[in-house]
């Protein structure tokens, strides 16, 4: 169990994720090479595969470092060869599903309403 935090940025329709253990924010961390799926509901056949920014640090949007001994709780799309134009503007709205395989379990966030963290 745990929660997760999903921005999306309308200006270039990048994500950013966060898994938390607790609701106060403590991380979830999972191995770096973990990939976490969203699947849009609300577009048919758009899904969309979350990964590390890096193997370093794993800096957020904040330039705050999210990678603890290979592990990490946050991850990011797009990256170099994904294309994001899709989720651009301030009027995007999708429904989304989260989820991840880490460690032999699957974890699945239920269905929720995705709206550009800008209009909050």
């Amino acid at each position: 169990a745990g929660f997760v935090e999903l921005k999306l940025h309308d200006d270039l329709g990048d994500l950013e994720l966060w898994l938390s253990a607790a609701a106060d924010g403590s991380p979830l961390d999972v191995p770096a090479g973990t990939s976490v799926t969203l699947t849009f509901a609300s577009h048919e056949g758009k899904t969309v595969e979350l990964r590390i920014r890096n193997d370093d640090k794993n800096e957020d949007e904040d330039g705050v470092a999210n990678m603890r001994a290979g592990r990490t709780n946050y991850f990011i799309f797009p990256d170099k060869d994904q294309d994001a134009t899709w989720l651009k503007g301030a009027d995007w709205r999708g429904v989304v599903e989260v989820s991840f395989e880490s460690e032999g379990a699957w974890y699945v966030c239920p269905a929720f309403v995705l709206v550009p963290h800008s209009v909050l």
